[in-house]
Formats: structure tokens, C-alpha cells, sequence
């Protein structure tokens, strides 16, 4: 049933939408239109199998209902559905479904608060808010470009769309402002080597296009939506857009010019009033450089140097490390991913290691800072069969009888036998464990390597894990108690009491994986290898 309109008493065109009110896939009861796309409809809706939970359904227009958009809204699914898994920076989708007259939709979580340009509308942001929202914006398109996952290979996503009305803030009770990336319907799904894409016409919003966006380049990169993300910094920090355009011409050709050859003003110039460190300034400047090679060329770079200029304000405040460590908490704010996952690709299974199922930590250095990793080595089947599983942290203590971590990696599988367990303990005493936990504590992830026993020679494939809030606050706890903890016990009679701790946990830890697994990904199996299937046919065709 289409939406369609009847005129009223005073003969005004009046929109009906028959779907309000309507059960989809006799759970979900639509209860009113929120908003409206290029693809389709956005409802609010309650999940009666959850208590009436609200969600959020998005439904594709009936009009756009062809072959090449039902692909186009599959890929966004697609995509969706394994981006929202990993970062919390991504809009999450959790079911997937057809109406009663055969048009596609997805339920997604329904978020509670304003988009970026409602917020914008009322006037610039502060530089602490900027770096706040910007930090959670990088993080949400470093998981994007990243890639995800295709039949054990990993393609990298462009969003080709970063614009306010995609970004959205939303409060938690327990987080504060959490900031969603929305609508991955036009991204670009490609392949390192080669750059192809399964959208190759031009679509996209004009005054957020890169210049190569406009172009129709077929190798379009990450450093698409880097343009993009300097064009959106620019307007957050002054309230106006770089280019100024005649309204009356706002046409491709007018957007392209401005995008292609016009320079864009200082900050200063467009608002005087609002005082933005110079760092600063080259930062949103070198994003919105005309030329790709001159843009930062992963957003892994303007997240450091969006740290530098948080440290660089809060350096009146404390110069001591552990401070600085203590004032972050509880609050989110990630630091930036200083070693790529394609670099941590490229390292090699150590000579003085068994070729054998064992893990280990390892901090790697980087010119910036050390960072956690986990190098694990497993069968070549196990490492493929986990990759799009879900990955699970904790971490076990007894610091009052001695300064100890059982430090876990969760491996899950749905069947209990099958999950993989990654444990290694951390002895607060010495010096490896406390660099370890305190590097843990203020990088806030951990790069996990797999090395394949058959072929033990090369990194195979790496994921990345993240902390909560509560497990950073966890080990800095920890470290400050280790310092003034009695020794009651040896370590060896510390370790067999963490294990058991570790037996009884194990199936708490399972339920909560479980529950996770429930939450995020209901639905999404059935009709995950359908996709595949379809992405892999697509993808043959270029």
C-alpha cells in the first residue's frame, strides 16, 4: 500500500500513509512517519516481540522499487548491519523484511535526539564540543573505511554522503552524547586493488561533494569522504559553508566550480568572533585541499592531530600522564588508532615463539605512542570461521591478594563448545604487565593479529576490539591498587585463583555475548548469505 493523497473540505492536498498502523512481519506496528529520503520512508514503530521497544523502520519507496534500487537499499543493509556491529559511532540495524506488497524495509535502533544541522541552525560549536563530536565522527568513518567483511575478505567503505543531517547526537544515560553516522545508501563498496564501486553514477549532496566525487573518478577513496568531513569541521566551527554560491545557481555546475577552483576563506574571515587555534585551522584547511595526495590520506591521521589539539588546551591543566589518565574518565574519548590495520598485516610471527596455538600481548610502537596488540595463533579454518563473529574483552582481578590481571579475549560461537578463549595473565609487579594494563587503560582498543599454523610466517588477518568506559576505569583502578596491594599469596596461587574465578564467569560471559549477539544481529542471519550471494554476483560483473 503506497502513501497517497485526497483532498480536504477547503480542497488542500491532503498525504495519507497507509502503512501507520499496519504490523510488519506480524512484530512491528507502525506508529508514525518521522522522516523522509531518496530512497524511502523513515517510520517510528514498536517492537511487540520487546515489550513495545521503540524502533525505527525505514521503508524503500514504492516508485523506487526497480531492480537497481532494491540492490542499492540491500547494499545499505548490508553494509549497515556489519558497520553498527563494530562501532557505536554507526547507526545499528537489526532485522530485515519484506511488506505485505512486496517492498523491502529494515528496522534499525531508533535514536532519541537532533541531527547536526538542526543543532548548527542555531549556531556554531564550541572548540571542546567540535573535538568531542568531530572525534566520535572520525571514529564512526575509521570503522567505515576500515572495510568489512565479504567471504573472508576485508572491502573498505566510503560513505559519500557525510553532510549534518547524517550526523546524529544522540544522549545516553550512561555515555552522555553518543554521535551515529546515519544512511549508508550511497556508499561505495570497493576493493583496494582495484577501486570498483557498485555505484558509478554521480549521487551525493552538492555542497558536501568531494571535486573527484563530482568528477564521476572510478577510483574514488577514503579521501572522499575526508573532503567531505572538512567541509562539515568548517561549518561547525563558524556556522557557514566554505563556498559561497549564488542561491539562484544552485545547480551541479555551480557546486562543481566552487568544489573544483575556488579557495576557501580563513576561519577568521568568516567569523571573527570565534578564536580557533591555529593547528587547528590546518587541520579543516588541509581536508578541504583541492588535490587527494594533499588531504590527510586516512582519517587515522586527523584523529592524531585532533588529539594534539585536545592536549594542547588541557595542557594548562596537568602535564602528568597518569592525570591526564584519571580526567578522561568516564568519559568516551577514544584517542586515535596510530597503527593501521594494513601495518599490523605486515608483521611476522616472532622467531623465539612456538608455531602452536598459543596468544601473547605485544606492544607495538608507532613514532607517536606504543600501542596494545594480541597476537594469536590458530588453525587457518578457526581464524575464518571467527572473523565475522562477535569478539568479547574482560577482565578478572584479585588485587587484594596480589596485583594480577586475567586479561580474556572471548572468541564467541552461538554453541558454547565451539567459542574460543584467549587468556594471559598480567603481573602488575613487573613492569611488561604494568606498561600492558596502563597502555590498555589510555588507547582504549587492542589490535588482535591471527597467524594461520599452517602458514605461520605473516599476520593473516586482524580485527581491532574496544573497551568500555567501566573496563578503562577497570585497569586504571587496578594499577593505582596494585601500587599498595599486599602481597598475601604467590603468583603462581594467585593465577590458579583467577582461573577459577575464570571458570565460574565463563558462562555469565557467554550470556552477555549471547544477549549482545540477540540484540544486534536478530534477523540478520537469514538473509545475510543472500546478500553475499547477490555482492559477489555483482561484483564478478566489473
Amino acid at each position: 500500500m503506497s502513501p497517497n493523497k485526497i483532498e480536504n473540505m477547503v480542497g488542500q492536498k491532503v498525504e495519507l500513509d497507509n502503512y501507520i498502523g499496519q504490523f510488519l512481519n506480524n512484530r512491528y506496528l507502525i506508529r508514525d512517519l518521522i522522516g523522509k529520503g531518496g530512497m524511502g520512508r523513515v517510520y517510528l514503530a514498536e517492537d511487540t516481540a520487546k515489550g513495545g521497544m521503540p524502533i525505527a523502520v525505514k521503508i524503500l519507496s514504492l516508485s523506487l522499487a526497480n531492480q537497481h534500487m532494491s540492490q542499492r537499499f540491500a547494499r545499505e543493509i548490508f553494509i549497515g548491519a556489519q558497520l553498527g556491529r563494530k562501532s557505536k559511532h554507526i547507526v545499528r540495524i537489526l532485522s530485515y523484511g519484506i511488506t505485505e506488497d512486496k517492498t523491502p524495509f529494515y528496522v534499525m535502533e531508533f535514536l532519541q535526539g537532533k541531527n547536526l544541522k538542526q543543532i548548527l541552525k542555531i549556531q556554531p560549536l564550541t572548540i571542546s564540543k567540535f573535538l568531542e563530536i568531530c572525534n566520535q565522527i572520525c571514529l564512526g568513518l575509521q570503522c567505515a573505511h576500515q572495510g568489512i567483511s565479504l567471504k573472508g575478505e576485508i572491502y573498505p567503505i566510503v560513505h559519500r554522503d557525510i553532510k549534518p543531517e547524517n550526523i546524529f547526537i544522540t544522549e545516553d544515560s550512561k555515555q552522555g552524547e553518543i554521535i551515529k553516522i546515519l544512511d549508508f545508501g550511497i556508499a561505495k563498496f570497493l576493493t583496494e586493488r582495484s577501486g570498483m564501486t557498485l555505484t558509478d553514477s554521480f549521487i551525493g549532496s552538492l555542497p558536501y561533494c568531494s571535486p573527484e566525487h563530482m568528477e564521476g573518478r572510478k577510483l574514488l577513496d577514503v579521501r572522499s569522504d575526508i573532503y567531505s568531513l572538512g567541509v562539515l569541521m568548517f561549518e561547525m566551527l563558524t556556522g557557514k559553508h566554505p563556498f559561497q554560491i549564488q542561491t539562484k545557481s544552485n545547480s551541479f555546475g555551480t557546486w562543481y566550480q566552487a568544489h573544483r577552483f575556488q579557495m576557501p576563506p580563513t576561519l577568521e574571515e568568516v567569523n571573527p568572533q570565534v578564536k580557533i587555534p591555529q593547528v587547528l585551522e590546518k587541520i579543516v584547511m588541509s581536508c578541504l585541499a583541492k588535490d587527494v595526495s594533499d588531504r590527510p590520506q586516512n582519517v587515522n591521521q586527523i584523529l592524531e592531530n585532533l588529539e594534539r589539539v585536545n592536549v594542547q588546551i588541557n595542557d594548562g591543566i596537568t602535564s602528568n600522564s597518569s592525570d591526564i589518565i584519571k580526567l578522561s574518565f568516564p568519559v568516551q574519548l577514544v584517542p586515535s588508532t596510530l597503527l593501521s590495520e594494513k601495518e599490523c598485516l605486515q608483521k611476522n610471527w616472532p622467531k623465539n615463539k612456538p608455531v602452536a596455538p598459543i596468544g601473547f600481548p605485544h606492544l607495538l610502537q608507532t613514532t607517536e605512542r606504543a600501542i596494545p596488540t594480541f597476537w594469536a595463533m590458530l588453525p587457518k579454518q578457526e581464524i575464518t570461521k571467527f572473523l565475522d563473529k562477535i569478539h568479547g574483552t574482560e577482565f578478572i582481578s584479585k588485587i587484594n591478594v596480589y596485583p594480577m590481571l586475567l586479561w580474556v579475549t572471548v572468541l564467541y560461537d552461538t554453541q558454547p563448545s565451539m567459542t574460543k578463549w584467549l587468556p594471559y595473565f598480567l603481573d602488575l609487579k613487573d613492569n611488561k604487565g604494568q606498561n600492558i594494563a596502563r597502555t590498555l587503560a589510555e588507547v582504549g582498543y587492542y589490535h588482535l593479529l591471527f597467524f594461520a599454523i599452517e602458514d605461520p610466517t605473516r599476520c593473516s588477518h586482524v580485527t581491532t576490539l574496544s573497551l568500555t568506559g567501566n573496563q578503562r576505569q577497570q585497569l586504571i583502578d587496578c594499577l593505582d591498587m596494585s601500587q599498595h596491594s599486599n602481597e598475601l599469596i604467590m603468583s603462581n596461587q594467585a593465577k590458579n585463583l583467577l582461573k577459577a574465578d575464570y571458570e565460574k564467569l565463563k558462562l555469565n560471559i557467554l550470556q552477555k555475548l549471547t544477549a549482545d549477539q540477540k540484540s544486534e544481529t536478530e534477523g540478520l542471519k537469514s538473509w545475510m548469505d543472500k546478500f553475499l550471494e547477490m555482492f559477489l554476483k555483482l561484483l564478478s560483473r566489473h
